[in-house]
């Protein structure tokens, strides 16, 4: 699992979440962010690929917990470029065993 060191989360007008991440190599396939209603959440980006986001902002949490999709941008080195943009799935659950103890 990799760790989304410089990382943002904002929302639409609508209210929808976007992270704005790193780019990564891999391509995004049927990617799921897994939220447990607290302050981490984890980006499954493909079947090989997980990025722990911590330290959400609370207030972007509340839009994570009412929301059922999330949009991801992924920038390059400069931040200012996207090279990759995609719809995420939010799947809500009691708790997340990847971020235990965080």
């Amino acid at each position: 699992m990799k760790h989304a060191k410089n990382y943002e989360v904002v929302t639409t007008k609508e209210g929808v979440p976007v992270f704005v991440i790193d780019a990564n190599r891999s391509k995004p396939d049927n990617a799921v962010l897994l939220y447990d209603g607290g302050r981490h959440a984890t980006l499954f980006r493909n079947d090989h690929d997980v990025v722990l986001l911590d330290y959400i902002p609370d207030e972007a949490c509340s839009y994570i917990s009412n929301s059922s999709w999330a949009v991801v941008l992924e920038k390059n080195k400069a931040g200012d470029k996207i090279l990759k943009d995609y719809k995420v799935m939010i799947k809500h659950v009691k708790k997340n065993p990847l971020i235990d103890g965080l």
